[in-house]
Formats: structure tokens, C-alpha cells, sequence
């Protein structure tokens, strides 16, 4: 297969060079090489621009697939490789993708004819009706759960490689660094902060996926020489206490959330002479906007997520909560082209100018402190959920008539229950509700408890 000219990426043969150098603590033997999954994917037949579900773990094989549907001229989509058939098929088709690749695909779940090669994985072509097409070039990063379980953002390759590079120049990254990629690669942080940022600086990755564990990931460190790690800050409090877990470790940075600044304090005490990076970005913004360098700052900014990165613009604008809280503004030649599907509210308020939905203030010398968010959402376990996507799910399964969520703290973390008003409430229909939702939700979006209330509790009617 003869590749196309992307916009903004490099060629095949420097995508190959950089993909045979990342090490899969996850896979025994070589991935299937770039060319031959480029020409499995060109074999699948669906027309330029088409999104491209991508349903794979961490590693390798996911990295290729990922070049190789740029290559060809699609648009890749990388979704939760823990999301089930009812989840994948409701994203396909929202998003109006042509094609799903995963470890393993039934094709009689999906209602399609046939599987087929994808590299290292296995595809089919989508038999849903519902096409959407885009340029090539562009790729739709799914959203974490701030703005919507079924929502993307359409970004250009191009603009992708320029904010992973504005990253790694703010956190020190070079080539010779030994990057440790153990994040989501479904979310943009591990995508483009961690995988985009090794290639365009040419350090060396090495990949691992799933599950977190700190006596691990410190002997992952010390067996592969890793120099620079990122983090959530869920991840870090698991951290406090190992005892030499940097080793040898020379940055850390640490996103996806806010790290209170009593642990920044803990971790730069702990560990003398790791360079620690606090940043904030969101998937709209392409994905990162702000970056501290804590381990330089005194410890009344360790509260603070620093200063926006180098051709990025911030302003604050009046909340409409009516206690004086401002709204962070982002101006960005990264941020997104536009929320995908079409039907999703649009952050773009002016050219290349997103709102965020994020409370903050600046300070006078320019150091942005996150305050809190707009929106109904909350983290569970490092993942985002979105509620209004739950009660939206909730109330159109049959015979629910209204869904609620009520937020509380459980030992400091926030949960949710979810409450449902029905004509009259029995066990089997609790039951089949639950397995319902189960197949929809991922496993951090579930509510705690599922609560079934007769319609005449509520005094509305559907």
C-alpha cells in the first residue's frame, strides 16, 4: 500500500523507526510491522475520512493501528478496550465510524459479515448505518467524562504533534530519556502528552498497561531505566510511603486532575532532586495549556497548575453562579476543530478560543489555581464521569420514566446513586436495569446503588 501524505505527520518509514523502538512490557514477541497493518486496514475498503474505532490495550499494536488509520487516509478513534459490544456500538454509531478493530471481535455481536486482519488485532467493517466523514488527517479524541460519555473532539494530526512538543519543551523532555507510558492511551494525556511527545522529541517509550500497582511500577522503573513518568494524582497518594519508588527517575509530571499541595510538598521532601511537573489541560485544548515546575516554585504555589505554555492565552470570564467564580478562557492554535458528534454544545465561543467549563483565578504574576468546574461531573477512581450522559442512558431504557443522581463523599471520594422512577418497582425489573446500564457504563461510571422508586414518588410524569 502506498501511504498518503498526512499534514503535520512524519513519514512511514520515521512512524516504523519510532514504533519497532518502544518496548511492550505486555507482548512476548515483535508487533506486526506498520506496512502490514497499513495494508490490512486499506484491504477493510471504507472511504477516506471514515472514523475508525479502536478498541485495543496499551501497547504496541494499538500505536500502530493508530498510525496506520492516519495512513490510510481515515480518522482514528481510540475507545476503552474494558468498554462492552452495547458501549462500542452505541459510540460507533454516534460517531458514524466505518470500521472497529479490537484484540478479538465476534462478528455475529455487531450483526456483521465477516472478521477480518488488523495487524496484530482483527476488524469489521461497521454494519450500522449511520457514515460520517471527515478529512483525513484529523483525529477524534474521545472526551473523559467533563463534557459527555458519547462526545469527541475532532483535532488535526498536525496540531496534536505541535501541543506534545509545547509539552515536552516545558517538562525538559530529550531524546534521551526513557519515558514510561502507563496511562490510558484512550485519553489524550497518555496519547499525546506521552506517546506523541516520544516521537517528536525521540525519546524512548516504553509501554505497560493496567493494573497500577506501586511495587511494580517502582520495578518497572528500576528494570527499564526509566527517566520521566506522569501520573494522576490518585496515583501519586498510592505512592506516599513507598520508599524509594523514583529511583531512577528524573521527572515526574503529574495531570488528568488536581494534586492538593499538601502532597506536592510530600513528594518533593521525599524525593531530593526529582523534577516534578504539575500540569492542566483538557481534551478540547489538544490537550495540555498549563505547566508548574514545583520543584522550582516556593510552597505557596504548589496550589497553582503554573503558567500557560508558550503560544497559549488565557482570560477569565463571569461564571453564571453569581458568587463572583471566573471561567478560564483558552486561545490556542491546538485546540479542537469541533465537538463530534454535531449535536454536542460547542466549547469554541471566538477563533481557536475554547471555554473550558473550569473555574479558576490568576494570580498577579500569572499563576493559574483551578477552583472547581461548571459542570456535573466528578472523578471516580482517576475516571471522569459525565452524570447527565448517565441519566440520559437511564431514563431511555424501557419503562424508566425519570432518572436522578444524587453526589456524596464515601471516605473522602466522591460516589453517586443513581434513582429511578418507574410505574411500579419489582425485583426483575431492577434486575434487567442493572445489566442494562452494566453493559453500557464503564465500570468507574456505574453508581454506587441503584435505586427504583414508583412514579408517584417524584409527582412528574414522562
Amino acid at each position: 500500500m502506498s501511504a498518503i501524505q498526512v499534514d503535520g505527520l512524519p513519514g512511514q518509514d520515521e512512524i516504523h523507526a519510532f514504533l519497532t523502538s518502544v518496548v511492550d512490557l505486555d507482548r512476548s514477541g515483535p508487533a506486526a510491522p506498520l506496512s502490514s497493518v497499513a495494508d490490512d486496514l486499506a484491504a477493510l475498503g471504507t472511504p477516506p475520512g471514515t472514523p475508525v474505532l479502536i478498541a485495543l490495550p496499551n501497547g504496541t499494536p494499538l500505536l500502530a493501528c493508530f498510525f496506520a488509520v492516519l495512513l490510510t487516509g481515515g480518522v482514528p478513534v481510540l475507545v476503552p478496550p474494558s468498554a462492552g459490544a452495547a458501549r462500542i456500538e452505541a459510540i460507533g454509531r454516534r460517531f458514524g465510524a466505518g470500521a472497529l478493530i479490537a484484540p478479538r471481535v465476534d462478528p455475529q455481536r455487531y450483526g456483521a459479515a465477516a472478521r477480518h486482519r488488523a495487524g496484530d488485532g482483527e476488524a469489521i467493517i461497521a454494519p450500522w448505518p449511520q457514515r460520517r466523514r471527515h478529512a483525513p488527517g484529523e483525529v477524534i479524541l474521545m472526551t473523559s467524562g467533563t463534557s459527555g460519555i458519547f462526545s469527541g473532539c475532532l483535532h488535526g494530526i498536525g496540531s496534536l504533534l505541535r501541543n506534545a512538543a509545547l509539552h515536552a519543551r516545558a517538562i525538559g523532555q530529550r531524546a534521551g530519556d526513557t519515558v514510561l507510558l502507563n496511562l490510558p492511551l484512550h485519553y489524550s494525556y497518555g496519547l499525546v502528552a506521552q506517546a506523541l511527545a516520544a516521537l517528536v522529541t525521540g525519546s524512548r517509550l516504553v509501554v505497560c498497561g493496567p493494573p497500577f500497582t506501586p511495587v511494580a511500577y517502582a520495578a518497572t522503573l528500576r528494570e527499564q531505566g526509566v527517566t520521566l513518568s506522569s501520573l494522576t494524582p490518585a496515583l501519586v497518594v498510592r505512592l506516599a510511603g513507598t520508599v524509594a519508588w523514583s529511583r531512577p527517575l528524573r521527572v515526574l509530571t503529574v495531570g488528568g486532575d488536581h494534586l492538593g499541595p499538601q502532597h506536592v510538598g510530600r513528594v518533593l521532601a521525599a524525593h531530593p532532586g526529582l523534577e516534578l511537573y504539575l500540569t492542566y489541560g483538557l481534551t478540547e485544548a489538544g490537550p495540555r495549556v498549563s505547566t508548574l515546575a514545583a520543584h522550582l516554585e516556593p510552597p505557596h504555589r504548589h496550589a497553582s497548575v503554573g503558567l500557560p505554555l508558550p503560544g497559549v492565552t488565557t482570560a477569565l470570564r463571569p461564571a453564571p453562579l453569581g458568587d463572583g467564580s471566573r471561567e478560564l478562557l483558552v486561545r490556542s492554535d491546538t485546540v479542537l476543530r469541533r465537538r463530534v458528534p454535531d449535536d454536542r454544545p460547542d466549547p469554541l465561543v471566538a477563533s481557536r478560543t475554547i471555554a473550558t467549563g473550569d473555574l479558576f483565578e490568576i494570580d498577579g504574576d500569572g499563576y493559574h489555581y483551578y477552583r472547581g468546574r461548571l459542570s456535573d461531573s466528578l472523578v471516580v477512581n482517576d475516571e471522569k464521569v459525565w452524570l447527565p450522559s448517565v441519566r440520559e442512558l437511564a431514563a431511555a431504557i424501557p419503562g424508566v420514566l425519570r432518572a436522578t443522581t444524587r453526589v456524596y463523599r464515601n471516605d473522602d471520594e466522591p460516589r453517586y446513586d443513581l434513582d429511578l422512577y418507574v410505574d411500579r418497582p419489582d425485583p426483575a425489573q431492577a434486575a434487567e436495569i442493572e445489566r442494562t446500564l452494566r453493559r453500557l457504563l464503564l465500570r468507574a461510571e456505574r453508581p454506587s446503588r441503584i435505586v427504583l422508586h414508583p412514579i408517584s414518588d417524584a409527582g412528574w410524569h414522562k
